[in-house]
């Protein structure tokens, strides 16, 4: 009897051993369009003063395919919607740009801190081509106080290589720990999983299931005691640069993709501080009827 009494007892305890983990967003980019309650697409010039691109929401950069996202860049010229010859900000002043390219944001659509990224993603290799999948918290202070997390970066300088990082300031100080991954094989033309692992203790990010980089979250703790990346939540970006960081495109190489299969976010609700928000669309109300004269 306490043979069978015991038994019982570790089968009740035993789901409290284990972590209740759960998927709870996703993405598969099945649907004809964009969902937009999830994501919005960037426009014109964005972020990097040496990336070379615009970003545009056109079919022809970003479009819906056989249950893919495709983020094109092409080799075409293309004036800046914003340009303002008078403007002080380089994102405004740049009157047209060489290259086109899609990049998509989820900042105030879908914001989370802690719990398991799994993105299935496919680069095709070109010179200068510069991909990457990302997040930024929204703790104040701006970048990189805020935090930055990169699962993936390729520059196609470097075609047998990933670049998992993370930015942010320690006591004023910026730094960014990172871990070049290196392959046997080239990584462009090929599916893989990129992917974080992320808790109140520390960041992983993978490759293919694999960890390829482990930082510690009290490395980041401030002299204050606050944290971005146990204060803050955090958006994705998943967008398709040129030149910056990568080498200069060559025309006669593109147009080049980075096509996204899935994006699919795995939460533990046991782990304190754990939080997803996602912004629902608002309702689409009917157009008014025309009355008939």
């Amino acid at each position: 009897m306490l043979k069978h009494l015991f038994g019982l007892l570790i089968l009740c305890a035993t789901p409290t051993l284990f972590a209740i983990e759960r998927m709870v967003w996703h993405d598969e980019f099945n649907a004809p369009k964009l969902n937009l309650a999830y994501w919005t697409p960037e426009i014109n010039f964005v972020r990097n003063i040496d990336a070379v691109q615009i970003y545009t929401d056109r079919p022809e950069n970003l479009s819906l395919t056989k249950g893919s996202l495709t983020l094109t860049a092409r080799h075409e010229h293309f004036k800046n919607t914003r340009w303002n010859p008078k403007s002080p900000h380089w994102w405004e002043n740049r009157q047209a740009a060489d290259y086109t390219s899609g990049s998509i944001n989820s900042r105030d659509k879908v914001m989370f801190r802690y719990g398991r990224i799994e993105i299935r993603a496919k680069i095709e290799h070109g010179r200068g081509v510069w991909p990457a999948l990302w997040l930024i918290g929204n703790t104040p202070g701006g970048w990189p106080t805020c935090g930055e997390i990169d699962i993936l970066e390729f520059v196609s300088q470097n075609p047998n290589t990933i670049h998992a990082t993370l930015h942010y300031t320690k006591n004023g100080q910026y730094t960014n720990p990172t871990s070049p991954h290196q392959t046997k094989n080239a990584i462009a033309g090929q599916w893989h999983l990129y992917g974080m692992n992320w808790t109140p203790e520390k960041i992983e990010l993978t490759f293919d299931k694999n960890v390829i980089f482990t930082h510690l979250l009290d490395n980041a703790t401030q002299s204050d005691g606050s944290n971005p990346f146990r204060d803050g939540l955090y958006y994705l970006i998943l967008n398709l640069a040129l030149d910056g960081w990568a080498e200069p495109p060559v025309p006669e190489d593109y147009p080049r993709t980075f096509t996204i299969d899935y994006v699919r976010l795995y939460q533990d609700p046991t782990i304190k501080g754990t939080h997803l928000e996602i912004k629902k669309q608002p309702p689409r109300h009917p157009k008014p009827r025309r009355r008939k004269k």
